[in-house]
């Protein structure tokens, strides 16, 4: 299915009230694409949501459809462009309007993942992002890692948007690779995408990889060395802010309860290893 791109304005943005129902609060933003018409008579209504500011109007691309069994009108979910968001994310954002409603979400053109055993070897088919959570034994999926190190030495950590899972808390740059891409192609668009940082995949460099049973995931962590006024580029909808830290804060922020839990329990593992690779002394 080609994107389709529509242009949103915005009357309910963050923050605001329902004109009916002033408890409810809009931790999205909310509003209609003019000259659609619903078949309530009205502008179609959508849900904005991977913009992390009250805004006036939005352009952006229609990922998914929120059908209401009880109501006459559907509700759709624009975000800004390569932006991925799965059902489950879609699903928790918007329940604070949809949970007064009998609904589902149908994702449209969703993100496919090659499937593949413990071993990295391909299964064969493929898995839609929303089945994340959901794999049979013994299937898993593929994501990325990637350590930014400055010439000086300094670590680049990104902070999560408000709304994706994790919100606020810190990490570092990574995702899950699509279907046909192997992993360091999968980490050099994953780096571009949000930081724009730009490198040949043969300036990525394979730290290590391990997979995790529980999360049906197999990781491959790199390590991407940049100038020291190497600027970011930060991705709207994925990333809040960006900080390049020495070593030492860098461990003491991954170590804390302000990073991502899961990253953190691989960083202490391969703590050692990654000391030797990220180490200030090590340039």
């Amino acid at each position: 299915m080609e994107e389709e791109i529509f242009n949103v304005t915005i009357d309910r943005p963050i923050g605001s009230s329902h004109p009916d129902y002033p408890s409810l609060v809009y931790p999205v933003n909310y509003g209609y694409i003019e000259g659609v018409i619903a078949p309530d008579g009205e502008n179609q209504d959508a849900y904005v949501i991977g913009v992390d500011t009250p805004i006036d109007h939005f352009t952006g691309k229609r990922i998914a459809i929120i059908h209401r069994r009880d109501d006459v009108e559907d509700k759709w979910v624009i975000t800004p462009e390569n932006v991925p968001y799965n059902k489950q994310q879609i699903e928790d954002m918007v329940y604070f309007q949809e949970q007064y409603f009998d609904s589902y979400v149908e994702m449209l053109d969703e993100e496919m993942w090659d499937a593949y055993n413990c071993k990295g070897e391909k299964l064969g088919y493929q898995i839609p992002r929303s089945m994340a959570k959901s794999l049979s034994e013994g299937v898993y999926h593929i994501a990325v890692m990637i350590y930014v190190k400055r010439a000086d030495g300094c670590i680049l950590a990104t902070q999560r948007s408000r709304n994706k899972t994790n919100p606020l808390k810190w990490e570092v740059t990574g995702g899950s690779i699509l279907a046909g891409e192997t992993p360091v192609e999968g980490a050099a668009r994953e780096l571009a995408e949000e930081t724009g940082i730009t490198k040949k995949i043969s300036e990525l460099r394979e730290i290590y990889n391990c997979y995790d049973v529980k999360r049906h995931c197999i990781y491959y962590i790199y390590l991407a060395e940049v100038p020291s006024d190497m600027p970011i580029h930060l991705q709207i909808g994925e990333t809040m802010d960006y900080a390049f830290l020495p070593y030492d804060e860098f461990r003491e922020l991954v170590c804390s309860d302000r990073f991502v839990a899961s990253e953190q329990g691989r960083f202490i593992e391969h703590e050692k290893l990654m000391k030797s690779v990220l180490d200030t002394n090590n340039i």
